[in-house]
């Protein structure tokens, strides 16, 4: 009925949608761990700006690892092209 290449897109897509999901789920939890570690020791705003880092860093690291792997397969293809 459906052809490899469809489903492949779709599931491509999918690792795209799930790449900004997991990029505002890190931050949110960064930034929520952070301010609630603050309320409780007392230590506004160092914990909050570090655990924001930490959790930036780790949803760019996360996109990387995704945009890599969707555009690895692609460069691989164009490689084996040319070469």
């Amino acid at each position: 009925m459906g052809s490899g290449g469809g489903k492949r897109s779709i599931l491509q897509i999918a690792d795209l949608v799930n790449m900004g999901v997991a990029m505002v789920l890190c931050v949110v939890l960064g930034l929520a761990l952070g301010v609630y570690l603050d309320g409780k020791f007392g230590t506004e705003p160092i914990l909050t700006l570090l655990l924001l880092l930490c959790g930036l860093l780790a949803g760019f690291r996360y996109m990387y690892k995704t945009y890599m792997r969707f555009f690895g397969e692609e460069l691989k293809g164009d490689d084996h092209k040319h070469g």
